[in-house]
């Protein structure tokens, strides 16, 4: 096996995974965001990018990718919301530990190892969106409590579903992928 170059403590491989993740998961969260009712909350679907590109790389590019999409997302539509910006890096910090039970690179993905990230996942929004984010709101910015945590609550529902379908259905995807080349043989 090769060795994998490495850079700041990350692979070279980890590095662009992390800059490319920042670009998709900006480009969903800003051109994309599906409207809920609940102001300034939306259905995310970088989100779901977010929990696949974790799943893949770990949880130091997880949770860089979100903290960056996540700041210059805010800074395209005015001030940064810290509160919500370190929930997310730390959802991504969290969804990525998904990587070590996954282990979708080197094993056959299968149907409880998608049922222990799905339960990941859904522990992380409860958590990060539930919990995090509002309690920042309320000590941060002092906002009233009401709204928060109908904005965290709505955001741990629409991400956890966004993740649950989309991510899976990547997961699964890439997977087959995973296949085909462990099949390949050279001549």
């Amino acid at each position: 096996m090769a060795e994998k170059k490495k850079t700041g403590g990350l692979s070279v491989q980890a590095v662009v995974a992390t800059g490319i993740g920042i670009a998709i998961v900006f480009v969903l969260k800003r051109f994309v965001p599906i409207p809920t009712g609940v102001p300034n909350t939306t259905i995310d679907l970088g989100e779901a990018f977010l929990a696949f590109l974790g799943a893949l790389f770990g949880p130091a590019v997880g949770g860089l990718t979100a903290f960056f999409a996540h700041l210059f997302t805010d800074m395209t539509w005015g001030d940064p919301w810290w509160s919500w910006i370190i929930a997310d890096a730390l959802f991504g910090l969290a969804i990525g530990y998904s990587r070590s039970f996954l282990k979708i690179r080197t094993e056959p993905l299968t149907t409880g190892k998608l049922v222990k990230f799905n339960v990941l996942q859904v522990a992380a929004n409860i958590v990060c969106w539930g919990l995090i984010a509002p309690l920042g709101d309320i000590w941060i910015y002092s906002q009233p409590a009401g709204k928060v945590f109908l904005q965290g609550v709505t955001a741990t529902i629409t991400n956890a579903l966004t993740i649950g379908i989309i991510a899976t259905l990547l997961l699964i995807a890439y997977a087959k992928t995973q296949d085909q080349n462990q099949k390949l043989t050279k001549e």
